[in-house]
């Protein structure tokens, strides 16, 4: 097997140094897997220049903590690094406070901001993980540093809007103000009114995660931020109750993971998903939302240690109580037949998002439908709303086809282009039936917003087709491009005109430049194709999909497109696209049938079922699990007869 190393990305924030090739992490449990993880990171030093960012540095740290290994390096560097962030935050908060005194400004520098909530989890998270070998003269340095904050009375900033923010802020917070009774923030809030403050938020954020999902879902960097801020709690409040709810929300966000999971690959839409690294993820590159769920969940095959992002991922590795329950684990883990998962993020209604996942046991292929009103929402700039992933030894089985987009959809007048591979077109639109996918879009050349008109240059359609390996034969038939991928086979074919471009990265680029078009994207298990070798699979699969499938693109260039298609399943697929701020009125059909977008389940798979705003209930074979987020209980329950089986 081939084990390549794929360069960390940027927006993962690693802060080792370049291996020539990172080490393999492996585990047939989830012990094995998490004390993997926790090595690896006592191995790793931060580099010099993040040694005081304890964002960036702690785990390392707190993993030699753990292993009780390099103990003087590791508190001499959390010691200074609590030094430094607390001297940082004191100067940027009296220099704010100079400024804000100041009569004439116009010769003065606003200061940046002075402090940090990854910084003040990564402290507080490391100092109940040391907590006996920390020397009580770091401890008050962390516990200074968590007096500096003036939020916990009420978030301000970016914290009122940003789940993984919120989390940190009053996880920490919280945990801060039961360790340290004497704490006094920097508004004046002593410990039992800072708990007081943060315990009835973080209530109330369960709530919404465990009942409506929240809009941080499938995120491939900050969820996994969530899991470790809500699991900061788990292992370490002292009121039961906050341990009980918190502990029954990290198992319904777990949960969330689990539905989307397919042997160590997260396949599901998600709201944030910064640049292409954060959609070409894999067991070469995890992220750390990937990883984090993958301690307890593992994979077909060893991972790279180099793609976990360790910063966030780590903490779920960490010793303690906490264990995602044995049902949970196997609905991740049940891949032996195809199956659809659907979900609703009840959460964001104005956006009204509905997402799907088709699992097979090679690959999966998911999408979201929405309908957010303005192509200028904030949803479109950095969420990934489709792709597909597949089962393979070689990095980068990802496929999903982009579209230029504007940097900030709601800051049209920047006149600025978000970068390849990051963020969503507000005009494409998506219908997927199982294992066929369509796209759709009509991209005018101006937008008006609040009366203002701007231009929108943001228009091409471009589709990454790695060059790793993991495609291992490609050809072209009738204007498809079909690809053997070692685990199964796709299909896509454009409508209009496409053209090979520049390589970009590992990936051959496939670029359209109209603005008005509709893609297929056709995916198949091997199995129907199998024998006689790659060329013989690849000929067959080509050869059904240009017989058997047909396509009506008659009024693509119509005011309002649409395409009819029948798939190669024999399903006969009418999308139309829907305009904004016109409501869904039976745009997508199946075999006649309008697609159903119910806002009445959460989750909905043989395995599970959630009514929004109702319990969770799980069932699989023999065995079922049921959480009452209303009492806050969870139960097993003997199965009723005609269970789901896997």
């Amino acid at each position: 097997m081939l084990r390549l190393l794929v360069p960390f990305i940027a927006c993962l924030a690693t802060t080792a140094h370049a291996h020539a090739q990172a080490p393999r992490l492996d585990g047939k449990t989830m012990e094995e897997r998490a004390a993997a993880m926790v090595r690896y990171v006592a191995s790793v030093k931060p580099d010099p220049k993040n040694e005081t960012y304890p964002k960036a540095a702690a785990p390392c740290y707190a993993a030699r903590l753990v292993l009780n290994v390099d103990t003087a390096y590791a508190l001499a560097k959390l010691d200074a690094a609590a030094a430094y962030q607390l001297a940082k935050g004191r100067d940027r908060i009296a220099r704010q406070s100079a400024f804000d005194q100041a009569q004439d400004k116009s010769t003065l520098k606003k200061p940046g901001p002075a402090l940090d909530p990854f910084d003040k989890a990564a402290l507080v998270n490391t100092y109940f993980l040391g907590k006996h070998k920390i020397p009580q003269a770091t401890a008050h340095k962390i516990r200074d540093y968590v007096a500096l904050y003036n939020d916990h009375k009420a978030l301000t900033g970016y914290a009122r809007g940003a789940w993984n923010y919120k989390l940190m802020m009053d996880a920490s917070g919280f945990l801060a103000a039961e360790e340290w009774p004497e704490l006094v923030d920097r508004a004046g809030q002593n410990a039992e009114q800072i708990k007081t403050a943060t315990k009835a938020r973080l209530f109330s954020g369960f709530e919404e995660i465990t009942k409506k999902n929240f809009s941080e879902y499938g995120a491939t960097i900050y969820l996994g931020v969530n899991l470790s801020a809500v699991r900061m709690l788990v292992e370490y409040a002292r009121d039961p109750e906050m341990r009980k709810r918190a502990t029954l929300t990290l198992d319904a966000m777990m949960l969330d993971i689990a539905c989307t999971w397919n042997q160590g690959y997260n396949i599901g839409s998600a709201s944030r998903a910064k640049y292409w690294g954060s959609t070409d993820t894999g067991l070469e590159s995890m992220s750390s939302t990937a990883a984090a769920a993958w301690v307890s969940f593992g994979a077909c095959r060893s991972i790279s240690a180099g793609g976990i992002g360790y910063i966030h991922s780590f903490w779920m590795a960490t010793p303690g109580a906490y264990k995602v329950p044995e049902l949970i684990v196997k609905v991740a883990t049940a891949r032996s037949k195809p199956f659809l998962h659907r979900s609703y993020v009840a959460a964001m209604k104005s956006a009204n998002v509905h997402r799907m996942t088709w699992h097979t046991p090679a690959y999966s292929l998911c999408s979201q439908w929405d309908q957010a009103g303005e192509p200028t929402s904030g949803l479109y700039k950095e969420s990934r709303r489709h792709m597909l992933k597949w089962i393979s030894d070689k990095p980068s089985s990802t496929f999903a086809v982009c579209m230029e987009n504007p940097y900030r959809p709601y800051a049209l007048q920047e006149k600025r282009a978000n970068q390849l591979g990051y963020g969503e077109n507000g005009f494409s639109q998506y219908m997927q039936h199982e294992q066929t996918l369509l796209g759709l879009y009509a991209v005018p050349e101006k937008v008006k917003v609040r009366n203002r008109e701007f231009d929108y240059p943001y228009y091409k359609l471009y589709a990454p087709f790695p060059a790793t390996g993991s495609i291992i034969k490609r050809m072209e038939k009738d204007g498809w491009i079909f690809c053997h991928n070692g685990s199964m086979l796709m299909g896509f074919f454009s409508v209009k005109p496409c053209k090979w471009g520049k390589k970009w990265g590992n990936n051959d680029m496939l670029w359209c430049e109209a603005r008005q078009n509709a893609w297929i994207l056709e995916t198949s298990e091997l199995k129907p194709f199998a024998g006689g070798g790659v060329d013989a699979e690849l000929t067959r699969f080509a050869h059904a999909v240009t017989t058997r499938t047909k396509l009506d693109a008659s009024a693509i260039d119509a005011p309002i497109p649409s395409i009819k298609y029948r798939t190669l399943a024999g399903r006969l697929m009418e999308f139309v696209w829907q305009p904004h701020k016109e409501p869904y009125k039976d745009q997508l059909k199946v075999d006649g049938s309008p697609l159903v977008f119910s806002t009445e389940l959460l989750h909905n798979n043989p395995m599970v079922r959630q009514k929004t705003d109702g319990p969770l209930m799980i069932r699989l074979g023999d065995q079922s699990l049921t959480y009452d987020f209303d009492s806050w209980q969870k139960s097993t329950t003997p199965a009723q007869p005609g269970s789901p089986k896997e």
